[in-house]
């Protein structure tokens, strides 16, 4: 049984903008981990603009309010001067685009973690931890550092694997259908 290859950066990228909102199947660690990367990147690129003009703006504060205290500048002069260079438009302006963004890559962020999750046999709802409570985040990304499982599972082929036969029963052939059930949950004797 051959791995596939691991997916390159752009690769991955591409497979997770493939599968945008796509959450049946699975996905490889390479896959998640390169696009977890990016929008990481990407956050932290239209974020870094947005905290340097309120540092800017900050700064730009303190100096007028210590010229107006000290009566260098009289209070006209302070607020003309104030507008011409005050960033909060531009504040503003990356901040709508950083929300943009941010949206757009909400949905394949969760599309692939979900997938990922499968990938290990667990259940994707374990990413609504992550929207019920900050902490929650650890639990999923600590799940999906672990190799995915090298056979089929329920949510599909072994993106590795795809050539892996399904997983032999641990205890032999489960009974199908639902089981007979005697009062209070009891299994009936046969």
């Amino acid at each position: 049984m051959n791995p596939t290859p691991t997916l390159s950066f752009m690769e991955a990228i591409k497979k997770v903008f493939a599968n945008y909102a796509n959450f049946n199947g699975r996905a490889r660690r390479s896959e998640f981990w390169w696009w977890y990367l990016c929008a990481g990147i990407v956050n932290f690129i239209l974020y870094l603009p947005i905290q340097i003009l309120t540092a800017k703006k900050a700064a730009i504060t303190e100096q007028l309010t210590q010229q107006a205290l000290n009566g260098d500048m009289s209070w006209t002069e302070i607020e003309a001067q104030a507008n011409a260079q005050d960033p909060t438009t531009m504040i503003w302006i990356f901040g709508i685009i950083y929300l943009i963004v941010g949206i757009a890559l909400f949905i394949p962020t969760l599309a692939a973690g979900v997938r990922r999750l499968h990938d290990v046999g667990k259940s994707g709802h374990l990413w609504w931890l992550i929207l019920a409570c900050g902490v929650g985040v650890l639990v999923p990304l600590i799940m999906c550092i672990p190799d995915g499982q090298p056979h089929p599972n329920q949510y599909g082929p072994s993106p590795k694997f795809p050539d892996a036969q399904p997983a032999a029963q641990p205890f032999g052939p489960q009974p199908m259908g639902p089981q007979p059930m005697q009062g209070y949950g009891q299994p009936m004797q046969r």
